[in-house]
């Protein structure tokens, strides 16, 4: 392998100096600006973890337990690959017989096409049903730091009303900080508004507010406050995944109210278990409300396991089994033991991808991961 060559600067032994708060700021505000840089001298001597997302808190958990991959009823998704770089995926997806079909019946059958293209700083998803229901998502990353995100739901009917989001997320070498808008209106400033800030306090504690603002009509508005704590002992073996006893906590006042806690934990190489409390307090005792779930997590060579119960009576199981690279066979499970119900649910994956695919993916060099 050929040396890498070395340049030397035009001018050695210069060195460009760091910009500052009091090389920034005004001659009279040279005092704040003097405070400023010795307070950030602090931090980087301090040299604290990033405490990631606000919307990524008990993402672990969420991840070992199976509320967002369990199903019922029959579902098959094809998957084709169309090119690598940049990736450009199209999926097609049916499900009939599940529980979620009109006024709470049977499903007679649904079917989605959905899109994806990303590239290391484009990330785009589409989906339109059966009934004529479009949703998209475009992420983009102005920087490895920076990232604006923009959302739309367009429903067929009126019973489900359509939404547009916008967020911006700052990340930083010790805080995150998280902007959110739900339906925004520059003519009179309605809709809903999110800001969500985390600092690190410690390498393994980092706290957090949570401001919401709605603004449903010109004449109403609420504004309300949540809080947020985070502990965390992750270590990270050769390939940069969580090693064993790895753990995260975390607790949230949410500003709706809402009390939750999530611990998260990495019992061994391929076993992850996590445990969520949901608290929903209200001075009528009749009207307060708590769930704990708790599930585990197996990853197996070929196969994924997950299974879970609640303190409400529901047992479920989640099995994904891939008989090859590109074919997998999912069974669900749910027992709900105080109403006295079940469901089953049965899936099939398939993926394919192009020969101009193929032939890009193993000539292309590594790309950077989109900015989800």
């Amino acid at each position: 392998m050929a040396a890498v060559p070395q340049f030397t600067a035009p001018f050695p032994g210069s060195v460009v100096p760091e910009p500052t708060y009091a090389g920034a700021l005004p001659s009279w505000l040279a005092p704040v600006g003097s405070i400023l840089d010795r307070f950030e001298a602090a931090r980087e001597r301090l040299n604290l973890p990033e405490p990631g997302k606000h919307e990524d808190l008990g993402r672990e958990v969420k991840l070992t337990h199976l509320t967002n991959y369990t199903f019922d009823g029959a579902r098959a998704d094809l998957s084709k690959t169309l090119s690598q770089v940049p990736a450009f995926q199209v999926t097609h997806s049916f499900a009939m017989g599940g529980s979620a079909g009109p006024m709470g019946g049977i499903n007679p059958g649904t079917y989605n096409f959905g899109a994806v293209f990303a590239t290391s700083k484009v990330f785009m998803q589409g989906m339109v049903d059966n009934e004529g229901s479009v949703t998209g998502r475009l992420n983009y990353g102005w920087s490895p730091r920076d990232t604006t995100k923009a959302s739309v739901q367009l429903a067929a009917g009126a019973a489900a009303p359509s939404m547009f989001s916008l967020e911006h997320d700052r990340v930083g070498k010790d805080y995150t900080l998280s902007l959110k808008s739900y339906n925004p209106s520059p003519a009179d400033f309605t809709g809903s508004y999110i800001a969500a800030y985390l600092q690190s306090l410690t390498p393994h504690f980092a706290v957090g507010v949570e401001t919401l603002y709605q603004r449903p009509t010109p004449d109403m508005e609420d504004c309300s406050v949540g809080y947020i704590a985070k502990w965390h002992d992750v270590k990270k073996d050769e390939q940069g995944q969580a090693a064993k006893d790895s753990w995260i906590a975390t607790a949230q006042i949410m500003s709706q109210g809402i009390w939750q806690a999530t611990y998260w934990k990495k019992l061994a190489a391929n076993i992850d278990a996590g445990v969520d409390l949901i608290c929903v307090p209200a001075l009528n005792p009749r009207e307060r409300k708590a769930v704990a779930t708790a599930g585990v997590k197996y990853d197996f060579r070929q196969a994924t396991f997950r299974g879970q119960a609640d303190s409400t009576g529901k047992v479920s199981a989640l099995l994904e089994q891939r008989l090859s690279p590109a074919f997998a066979f999912n069974v669900a499970g749910e027992i709900d033991h105080v109403k006295q119900t079940s469901k089953f649910g049965v899936g099939l994956s398939l993926e394919s991808a192009s020969e101009e695919a193929m032939a890009a993916a193993m000539n292309a060099g590594p790309q950077g991961p989109p900015p989800l």
